[in-house]
């Protein structure tokens, strides 16, 4: 038969493990988003005004990101049925000096107005093939087959415009404290990433959330 005394000693040691255990699970708990305090005004400048009276939804995003690339699908669909009063616009994250080359390459094809046309193709021949598209003799053959012309794109590809557009990318990937990719912004004032939500689907999810706060705060 235990000692009644070890059952007190065993009893007193176990609760204090669930105490401790509850304690460090209350330190581990944080928010699955972000708030921005203050928030920061839409995007407007160099990478072009966000439309005023809108709620803003920006995207910050990698092209080399394997998140990224999964969570355009869900974006896709999101934008199929985006409310009226609801704006959406990518960025492209700067977080590492590695990154500049497809910074540089999504401004310049959008000043081409190649953007949307080769977004979601980018994504696929990085992801599918891993065709590394940040090496530049890789990225002008593969645009090259894809109908862009080779020397109009490396006139825009080096341009001082673009330079600027890649500097102004880099600031506001610092102004939004973006530290994961890809991040979902909303209104200037919740940041929310696919990891820190737990999946894609919830980050999205989220959005809606973070655009109904903000209208209902609006009215």
């Amino acid at each position: 038969m235990r000692d009644p005394g070890s059952i007190v000693k065993w009893a007193g040691a176990l609760l204090l493990t669930l105490v401790v255990g509850s304690a460090f699970a209350q330190v581990r708990t944080t928010l699955p988003f972000r708030t921005i305090d203050p928030a920061l005004p839409p995007v407007s400048g160099l990478l072009g005004d966000s439309p005023k009276g809108k709620i803003e939804v920006i995207q910050f995003f990698y092209y080399g990101c394997p998140h990224c690339f999964d969570q355009q699908p869900l974006i896709d669909d999101w934008l199929a049925r985006k409310p009226d009063d609801v704006s959406f616009r990518y960025i492209p994250a700067l977080r590492d000096e590695k990154w500049a080359p497809l910074t540089k390459t999504y401004f310049a094809l959008d000043k081409l107005g190649e953007g949307g046309r080769l977004h979601r193709p980018i994504y696929d021949v990085i992801n599918f093939d891993g065709v590394q598209l940040s090496e530049e003799a890789k990225l002008i053959d593969w645009l090259a087959r894809n109908g862009v012309e080779r020397n109009r794109f490396m006139e825009v590809y080096n341009s001082d415009d673009i330079k600027a557009k890649v500097d102004e990318a880099r600031k506001l990937t610092a102004a939004y404290a973006i530290r994961a990719t890809p991040t979902l912004v909303v209104g200037g004032r919740f940041a929310v990433s696919s990891g820190s939500a737990g999946s894609h689907y919830e980050a999205i999810r989220m959005v809606n959330q973070f655009v109904g706060q903000i209208r209902a705060g609006q009215k």
